[in-house]
């Protein structure tokens, strides 16, 4: 027989399991660092755009 989950909220991170706790944190963070690495890359293109453009008129 399955547990009946204790909590009205049916979340992952509300949830009785360890795992489904673990995988819902997981999830999280992979989600946050693809937004920042992302955010990062755009600022680095820019970057290389502005310092690329300042190079070739010299």
């Amino acid at each position: 027989m399955v547990k009946k989950e204790t909590y009205s909220y049916k979340g992952w991170l509300n949830s009785d399991s360890f795992l489904k706790r673990s995988f819902a944190c997981l999830g999280y963070q992979f989600v946050a660092t693809l937004i920042i690495y992302f955010a990062l890359v755009i600022v680095v293109i820019i970057f290389a755009i502005i310092f690329g453009l300042i190079a070739m008129s010299f």
